[in-house]
């Protein structure tokens, strides 16, 4: 998934039955420059990504690995709301910053330095 300007869905993970194969669909996918859209990244990741037509089991944790290359810039006053709503359904998200641009004191990030 590429958050970007607008969200985008690259593949969901039940469509990959090796290791392999994923790690290849995760080197092909292509950087899109844009604004930080890591509202609209997560909501498609809660709407699109966990459910059972796409692999969710209830006997799995629900885990999101959120990379960011920075601060928010879009949907930003909306993030606060779909982090708890995404809290709320038991979904762990762990964050990872790509950039010394990510600041953990923004008071819409998404997660907490560990």
């Amino acid at each position: 998934m590429f958050a970007g300007t607008r969200a985008t869905l690259n593949f969901y993970l039940n469509n990959f039955t090796d290791v392999s194969s994923l790690q290849s669909a995760i080197r092909d996918i292509r950087y899109l420059s844009g604004h930080t859209n890591t509202t609209g990244g997560l909501r498609l990741m809660r709407t699109a990504c966990f459910n059972r037509a796409h692999g969710d089991r209830d006997n799995a944790p629900n885990v999101a690995i959120l990379i960011t290359d920075g601060v928010p810039t879009r949907e930003v006053e909306l993030l606060h709301g779909e982090v708890a709503t995404i809290n709320r359904l038991g979904i762990r998200i762990i964050g990872v910053g790509v950039t010394n641009a990510v600041r953990f004191s923004h008071p819409y990030a998404p997660c907490r330095a560990v």
